[in-house]
Parts: C-alpha cells; sequence; structure tokens
C-alpha cells in the first residue's frame, strides 16, 4: 500500500533517513523499531509530508505523496498520531470526539461515535471530563479514537505506549490489534520491541536512518543479532 523508494529526508539541513527503501503491505500490522535517532519517527513524519524530503519517492498506491501537502495526503485515507500534542487538553473528551468526527455526515457521526464508545468504553466513562485529566493510558486511547474517527484506511503511530505501565501498554497493544482486524493498515513506531512483536504482524528494523532488518515479527524475535545489536533488548 505504501512504497517508500531511495528516501532521504529530515529537518532543515540534516539527513536522518539516507536512501530508505521498504514497503508496507495493505491490512498489514507493521511495527518499525531500532534505537533512538535511527530515523523511525522521521520516517512516520515523512510519510505525512511534514518534514523535508531531500530525495527519494513515497507512494500510495502508486499516487506520489512527495510534495503533497499534510491535509491532502491525510484526505486520501491517511491518520497520524504524533507521540505528543495529539489532543485537546482544554477540551472534554466528548468534544474531542465530536473533532476527530467533524468530516462524517450527522447519522454516520452518531454511529461511528457509538461504536467508537463500544472499543473504548473507558472513554465513554469520561466523555464529560476534560482531556487534559485523562490517564496516560486514557490520553493515548483518546488520541488513537480521533484518528480512528476519520475512517482511515492507514494509521501511522509513533511510540503509542512511551510513558505507560507495562498493563497499560499491553492494553493500547490490543485496541490496535483490534483496529488491524478491522482491516486497518497499522504502521507503529515503537520503542518496546519485544512487547509489540507479540501483537503485530511485520517488522522493521531502522539502524543510523538505514534499513537493517525486516521480516515477519516471529523472524525479529528469533533473529537474535536484531534484538541485541539494534533494539537494545535481551
Amino acid at each position: 500500500m505504501i512504497t517508500v523508494h531511495n528516501l532521504t529526508a529530515g529537518y532543515g539541513k540534516l539527513e536522518i533517513l539516507q536512501d530508505l527503501s521498504l514497503g508496507f503491505a495493505a491490512e498489514q500490522f507493521s511495527a518499525v523499531l531500532g534505537p533512538n535517532g535511527s530515523g523511525k519517527s522521521t520516517l512516520m513524519k515523512a510519510i505525512m509530508g511534514v518534514n523535508r524530503i531531500f530525495a527519494g519517492s513515497i507512494q500510495w498506491n502508486g499516487r506520489e505523496l512527495v510534495g503533497m501537502p499534510t491535509e491532502a495526503i491525510s484526505s486520501l485515507g491517511l491518520a497520524y498520531v504524533p507521540q505528543r500534542e495529539n489532543i485537546f487538553d482544554e477540551l472534554t473528551v466528548l468534544d474531542n470526539l465530536q473533532l476527530g468526527s467533524r468530516s462524517l455526515h450527522r447519522e454516520e457521526r452518531a454511529a461511528a461515535l457509538d461504536e467508537l464508545l463500544a472499543l473504548f468504553p473507558i472513554l465513554g466513562r469520561r466523555q464529560t471530563q476534560r482531556a487534559g485529566l485523562l490517564s496516560g493510558g486514557e490520553h493515548q486511547m483518546l488520541a488513537i479514537a480521533i484518528a480512528w474517527l476519520s475512517r482511515p484506511t492507514i494509521m501511522l503511530l509513533d511510540e503509542p505506549s512511551a510513558g505507560l505501565a507495562p498493563v497499560v501498554a499491553t492494553e493500547v497493544f490490543r485496541v490496535l490489534q483490534a483496529l488491524s482486524q478491522q482491516g486497518i493498515t497499522l504502521i507503529v513506531v515503537e520503542q518496546n520491541a519485544r512487547r509489540i512483536l507479540q501483537y503485530c504482524d511485520h517488522a522493521y528494523v531502522l539502524r543510523e536512518g538505514t534499513l537493517a532488518f525486516q521480516g515477519t515479527a516471529a523472524q525479529c524475535l528469533e533473529d537474535e543479532e536484531t534484538i541485541k545489536g539494534y533494539l537494545g533488548v535481551h
């Protein structure tokens, strides 16, 4: 669904990704792993058109995304959940959800909100609460829910488990797995490598802006060189 070819990207004059080529298949739950500074978040931002592309191509179903404004990329069915500043803290949970569903028709919006509250029951119990008062896990659930309400075919998430307790991170991963089972293509940057490899289908490991490994989650878990050398876990 998304093909990255010979991509060099970064910020200002700084090149982070170096001649990177890889592809993400449709309806696949993919994890993008690697040490800090390897270019994981840069790849997400490059796909969404929010950083500098020095060279290369990013195509969605054969359509070139490089040079396209972020809002146009989003309108194709891509939803991006950044690691920070991904909800409106001063608004209520319900207000955040209504903003996320603003592109839907009124009848579709009501049905989508009902479906969402079944998927994220904690948000139903918190809907009148100011979003800035949510716990870390509830905050992430809300950010994911807002993206889901745009009815995307692809969701890109940057460190959804960052700062969460292990049991809460597991719940976030289970929600992502449920979204994947709905047919949504997931591309997730994650530091908690071993945990997400229990839920995702495919893994890509970046190192210093290049591709160090790609394969199934099971293959990644079995590759001791990748696990120890690039992921920093044992």
